[in-house]
């Protein structure tokens, strides 16, 4: 939820691939060289795109990494015209899959919010992956909590959206109105809304279809930095913790004090450390 969105301006170009039958794209930014590419996959929310999800860490990174930036299908620029878009994890895993095999072998993914659970799906089929960063995931989560619910409705107007992402602060700070902005045109779209609310009409269901099952779990082999904010309100810490401690012996989970889920704006320098470690 930071102010600072990523400039578009000459610095990225796009590709393009299909998925059962469905062509997306997605934006890249060619790095100088001598760090792994990066896949970012983005979180789920009211005007959700990778480039927005992901500006606060965009702005931090430094230029030597190719960075590859998903749109999941459904949002942003991965909106398939004709028809209806669901939450289907397969497809996107499948997704996924299909930048990380363009990004190249040597490629880490970093998947925030459901982006996150996403990546850990991701990481359970790909043991290949020489790395995973996962912030604020509710990987292990089988119910909504009111402040997800609240930001996974479509929102009447600008201020309704401000008020569904105060929660995901640790001090539900209102979100700078330059977000807000950068969110509306497509979160106030009328045939935009109501696709995310059909999409997301069982919150429970969701989360459920989403969440890494232990089996897979205990597969991930690969370096997996999870980060998880303390006061996270939407994805509360608990149920990933727990998946941790009774399944991943491997991965190396940092909880964040004064922390909510909006944990790439409230903490981009930790989010920062960990993809360089």
């Amino acid at each position: 939820m930071n102010a600072a969105l990523p400039d578009m301006a000459d610095q990225w170009t796009s590709a393009s691939d299909n998925v059962q039958g469905i062509t997306f794209s997605w934006r890249i930014r060619q790095g100088t060289g001598g760090a792994p590419p990066l896949v970012l996959v983005h979180g789920i929310g009211p005007g959700t795109t990778g480039l927005i999800n992901f500006a606060p860490l965009l702005a931090r990174l430094p230029a030597l990494h190719d960075v590859h930036v998903i749109d999941l299908i459904g949002f942003g620029g991965a909106i398939p015209g004709g028809r209806a878009c669901t939450f289907d994890v397969d497809l996107w895993i499948e997704q996924i899959g299909k930048v990380l095999d363009h990004a190249g072998p040597d490629a880490v993914l970093v998947g925030n919010s459901v982006g996150g659970a996403l990546s850990l799906r991701v990481a359970a089929r790909r043991p290949s992956l020489p790395g995973v960063l996962v912030i604020g995931a509710p990987a292990g989560q089988q119910h909504a909590t009111a402040a997800l619910r609240a930001f996974w409705s479509a929102p009447a107007d600008q201020n309704a959206l401000a008020e569904a992402m105060r929660p995901m602060t640790a001090g539900c700070a209102a979100p700078p109105p330059a977000v807000v902005a950068a969110r509306w045109p497509a979160a106030g779209d009328h045939a935009h809304r109501a696709a995310f609310a059909a999409m997301l009409a069982d919150p429970d269901a969701c989360l459920r279809a989403a969440a890494l099952p232990a089996r897979e779990a205990a597969s991930i082999r690969m370096p997996l930095r999870i980060l998880h904010g303390l006061q996270d309100r939407a994805c509360p810490p608990g149920p990933m913790a727990q998946l941790v401690l009774d399944h991943m012996p491997h991965a190396d989970l940092v909880l964040l004090g004064d922390c909510g889920h909006a944990i790439m704006s409230e903490r981009a320098a930790d989010v920062e450390a960990a993809r360089s470690r």
